[in-house]
């Protein structure tokens, strides 16, 4: 991993967007977090890099919310999203990252599309859906696999449950604790992730802390139904420019 110029704008800001996403604040941001670091170096390694900053992350931000979150929830999206991280791991290498990329963004555009546009009471909660939430773990843990974009898949089935910030927050959180837990095997089996690359993840955990702490600082000023509308705006966005991207 060469440290030069280009790095400090790539790889740094990537790695601070990740640390937020973490705080529970913009995960759809890193939807620009792998494409950034992959101007410097090649996919697979910095999947590698990446997965072990998300777990240390994981452990400081599961033990903010402890206490708030929806088990019930997670009962169902776990199981689902181990199923799509196998499935991820068995079929890695016949997707390309921009059509991955296309697929996320076709669901974001429509999903954050219909909140804006169509959704006329947008503070009307939806009831949890076993079929919606099994589909929607379980191609956020194959996207979380292959290019660790699995927060707009679990955005489309947690975002309409209107749960309580913090809840949210926590549920969301433990979610991703899990489904990095179950890469991280896979990961070595695959040699994305080895030694080499654990230095690395441990030079650049610092960023994702710096990253965790803007985002909690942010989360205690923004009201709850700001904060939902933040969320969608940043699916909106992101996704808009992944087709963007792949189409032009």
């Amino acid at each position: 991993m060469e440290i030069n110029l280009l790095f400090f704008f790539t790889v740094v800001p990537a790695i601070i967007l990740y640390g937020i996403a973490k705080s529970g604040l913009g995960g759809s941001m890193t939807l620009i977090s792998v494409p950034l670091m992959t101007i410097v170096m090649p996919l697979n390694q910095a999947l590698g890099i990446i997965l072990p900053i998300l777990i240390f992350s994981d452990f400081i931000a599961v033990y903010k919310y402890r206490k708030e979150f929806d088990f019930g929830t997670l009962k169902l999206m776990i199981p689902f999203a181990a199923v799509g991280i196998l499935v991820g791991s068995l079929t890695f290498s016949y997707f390309s990252e921009e059509m991955l990329k296309f697929i996320i963004g076709v669901m974001g555009f429509l999903f954050a599309g219909h909140y804006f546009f169509f959704k006329k009471d947008k503070d009307q909660k939806s009831q949890k859906n076993f079929f919606k939430g099994g589909i929607c773990s379980m191609v956020a843990g194959f996207t979380s696999f292959c290019v660790h974009a699995g927060g707009t898949p679990t955005s489309l089935y947690l975002l309409p449950l209107r749960m309580k910030k913090e809840i949210y927050v926590g549920t969301r959180i433990i979610f991703f604790t899990f489904v990095n837990l179950i890469k991280l095997p896979l990961y070595i089996n695959l040699s994305m992730t080895n030694f080499e690359s654990f230095k690395n993840s441990l030079i650049l955990f610092p960023l994702a802390i710096l990253g965790i702490i803007i985002g909690y600082k942010l989360l205690k000023i923004i009201e709850e139904k700001l904060f939902y509308n933040i969320l969608y705006a940043l699916i909106f966005f992101t996704s808009t420019k992944l087709l963007f991207d792949y189409l032009v």
